[in-house]
């Protein structure tokens, strides 16, 4: 049975949770937690889903399958212990739990397409994540309709090889495909780096009117989105390219991961080739070879 990917969040940052596969309990969860963060099983308090629900941790002996835990999920863990400290000497504490207005992240499944799921998203305002996947076809066909501008040279691969490796949902997006998406729906697209705090923007130079944001950790895109808090009012995931504010507020939700060394080492990390096993260390590795092997599905080791 094969191992789950699956990521746990806390005031330690983001890391990966090793060695758990559907037919690991909740208490084999807990347990990898407690190794990585240092929180003690009876006080750890464990969120999931979006927006971010607690799990119901009574019955242990629960398998990660029969919880529909699936690879790409992400946990947030908190100490239940240090919450009960801060709320009895804090009056304030009560206050500081209500919803704010703000710029918040929606997470995306890790599952190669995320870079996708992200863009379909702050164009649509939803998820649909069979469709969001059909954005690889109209970048294919872009691609296909002017072979001038997508030369080989561009693209890194003819365009036939090219249209082939994006359509498959092994294949990683990045700079090109932002790009291509944005011209694509004439919206310029937004990516900020969390550990760089780089800031991408894709047709900037189009002059088009309208903007949508994603957050970048080193191998895994998220939409951003700004919640106003008023249940009247929709999600707002597009912007005029004007609106500084907003601006300054995506590279302070930026700054606030970057501090909780919320990304990843794409130079240093090591993954393995599902397809093949071999073992890569960082981006680089694994982009080459994908190029030389044609595999595209790669796993944290």
């Amino acid at each position: 049975m094969s191992a789950l990917r699956l990521r746990c969040k806390s005031e330690h940052g983001t890391q990966v949770l090793n060695n758990l596969t559907s037919s690991s309990t909740l208490l084999d969860l807990m347990e990898a937690i407690k190794k990585i963060c240092d929180i003690e099983i009876n006080a750890q308090k464990i969120l999931s889903g979006f927006p971010p629900k607690s799990m119901k941790l009574e019955d242990k002996t629960l398998t990660l399958g029969s919880l529909s835990i699936k690879s790409g999920d992400t946990f947030t863990v908190v100490n239940g212990n240090k919450a009960k400290d801060t709320s009895s000497n804090n009056p304030e504490a009560d206050r500081s739990d209500k919803p704010q207005p703000g710029v918040r992240r929606k997470e995306v499944p890790a599952d190669n397409s995320c870079l996708f799921y992200s863009v379909f998203y702050v164009l649509e305002g939803f998820l649909e994540y069979e469709t969001a996947k059909k954005l690889r076809a109209k970048i294919a066909e872009q691609v296909t309709s002017d072979p001038e501008k997508y030369s080989e040279a561009v693209l890194g691969n003819t365009q036939i090889e090219y249209s082939a490796w994006i359509q498959s949902d092994t294949s990683w997006g990045g700079a090109i495909e932002l790009a291509i998406l944005s011209e694509i729906f004439k919206v310029e697209i937004a990516a900020v780096d969390i550990k760089s705090l780089r800031l991408d923007i894709y047709g900037q130079d189009k002059s088009y009117s309208s903007r949508a944001y994603l957050i970048y950790d080193g191998i895994h895109y998220d939409p951003l989105y700004f919640d106003s808090c008023n249940k009247q009012l929709p999600l707002q995931t597009i912007f005029s390219c004007e609106d500084h504010a907003m601006l300054t507020k995506v590279m302070e939700l930026a700054e606030i991961a970057h501090k909780a060394r919320q990304f990843t080492d794409t130079g240093n990390f090591t993954l393995i080739c599902v397809t093949c096993q071999k073992k890569l260390t960082g981006q680089k590795e694994a982009q080459e070879h994908a190029k030389q092997t044609g595999h595209g599905n790669f796993s944290e080791c």
